[in-house]
């Protein structure tokens, strides 16, 4: 049983040196980036998919959120990225800064970093409930949209 536990850490452990080689993983599976707020650590449900490809990180209590996930992109080349953080109406609410419709372009530049540092096609999806059930929220989604060139939608 030993040597099956060694075996299994020894593969895990070759995926994730394939993955930090590559944009695909070596069953031609994207890789995917999960970014989870600390606000919301706690209720972060779909993320069950990850795989060993995909990269998982909790942003840490301070600095600017954008600027830290910028700084994770120019790790990896990820076609997806999961943004798990406090959403109300209208507004994202990270633990050190909100993003509402009156101050989206006041973060222009920073997104478009992560314009430079994605692929084509690249997508964002922002898991929230309450988001886009305002005008301003769909707004925001809109203005990241173009910020970042990335495809950016909402789900539950």
């Amino acid at each position: 049983m030993k040597s099956f536990s060694q075996l299994k850490v020894k593969l895990a452990l070759c995926l994730i040196l394939i993955s930090l080689f590559s944009s695909t993983s070596a069953f031609g599976q994207k890789t995917r980036l999960f970014v989870i707020d600390p606000l919301v650590v706690n209720g972060v449900r779909n993320i069950s998919d990850a795989t060993a490809t995909d990269k998982v990180i909790q942003l840490p209590d301070k600095g600017n959120p954008i600027t830290l996930i910028a700084d994770e992109l120019r790790n990896g080349t990820y076609s997806e990225i999961h943004l798990y953080l406090l959403t109300k109406p209208g507004s994202l609410i990270f633990d050190e800064l909100s993003i509402l419709a009156d101050n989206v372009a006041d973060y222009a530049l920073l997104f478009e970093e992560w314009k430079k540092l994605l692929p084509l096609g690249a997508t964002i999806i922002i898991h929230s409930d309450t988001l886009t059930s305002s005008p301003d929220g769909s707004l925001i989604v809109d203005k990241i949209s173009e910020f970042t060139g990335a495809g950016v939608s909402v789900q539950n």
